[in-house]
């Protein structure tokens, strides 16, 4: 059975930081989370990691405790223990998943977590930061300042959704976005293999969007997910649910991580991905994969009295 590290809260009512606290526990499947062994920053990240997370903190106008462990720096209106147990327990491991995966670049810039302990903290601090207003959404990821802010409370997948934007702008700046949504969506919703080692991406509720078009024959084809140099904002639910079954398609291939490696070393004469797709599927053209793709997606219907 594959481990699954979920992040459990309690404390998460209104008040001063020192009040709220956070409980990450490993599943019954590993007495604790893998040991990790990165390496160790450089006294230069450090410094940097320190001076920034000053600045940060005195632009946020709730109480928040700060925790450095270069190249991240922890942010958050919770004990400073949560954040600690927040870095070992759920983005140590992440990166050192996503790394024998996916990325080879280690991070040389501070990469900044801050995380709230309700909507309405994570909203106030969206706006003292970048005046911005979150509607729906729990998380988002800045990549210009490498900071994600997001509302903890909801649970690790934001976390690991936005990690994946984070680390994937250090290894691979200039990935087509569709595939940049579709790897951080997989990990939205993930579980580690039976060695610790690597992130398996399951089936969440983004199933039912693809499905629902598919069913009214409003699903796309493959090789329009794939051409568009930008996600349509018009349709933007149905790209990032199409993107993520793509990648839980190749997944389940075991060409996920070869095509991100492929993709990375042939990017200036692949923008898009079809070419690399195309490949490593062992086809002429993307529409030979669509029927195959929607019988599979097929698959993942409710089925009665469930």
């Amino acid at each position: 059975m594959a481990g699954f590290y979920f992040l459990v809260f309690s404390g998460t009512q209104e008040g001063r930081a020192s009040s709220n606290a956070v409980r990450l526990s490993a599943p019954e499947t590993f007495k604790s989370a893998p040991e990790i062994k990165l390496p160790q920053p450089s006294s230069r990240l450090l410094t940097e990691c320190e001076t920034q997370a000053k600045q940060i903190q005195q632009r946020i106008s709730i109480p928040t405790n700060v925790l450095v462990r270069a190249p991240y720096i922890l942010i958050g209106d919770y004990e400073t223990k949560t954040l600690e147990a927040l870095h070992r327990k759920a983005i140590q491991p992440t990166e050192y998943a996503l790394n024998v995966s996916y990325f080879d670049s280690q991070p040389d810039r501070p990469i900044t977590i801050i995380a709230l302990s309700s909507q309405e903290r994570y909203q106030q601090v969206a706006y003292d930061l970048d005046q911005r207003k979150t509607g729906s959404y729990y998380g988002y990821f800045k990549s210009d300042e490498m900071r994600i802010v997001l509302n903890l409370t909801t649970g690790g997948g934001t976390l690991g959704h936005e990690l994946t934007h984070a680390l994937a702008q250090i290894d691979y700046p200039d990935m087509p976005e569709w595939f940049d949504e579709g790897l951080a969506s997989l990990h939205e919703q993930c579980e580690f293999s039976e060695a610790g080692n690597q992130l398996v991406g399951i089936s969440n509720w983004r199933a039912q969007i693809l499905l629902s078009a598919l069913d009214r024959n409003q699903l796309p084809d493959l090789k329009s997910l794939v051409q568009q140099i930008r996600i349509n904002t018009d349709r933007e639910a149905l790209t990032y649910a199409y993107a993520r079954y793509f990648c839980l398609y190749l997944q389940q291939q075991r060409l996920l991580s070869p095509f991100y490696r492929k993709l990375r070393t042939n990017r200036e004469i692949d923008e898009t991905g079809q070419r690399t797709l195309e490949q490593l599927l062992n086809v002429h053209d993307l529409s030979e994969v669509d029927a195959d793709f929607q019988q599979w997606l097929s698959g993942f219907r409710v089925k009665p009295n469930q």
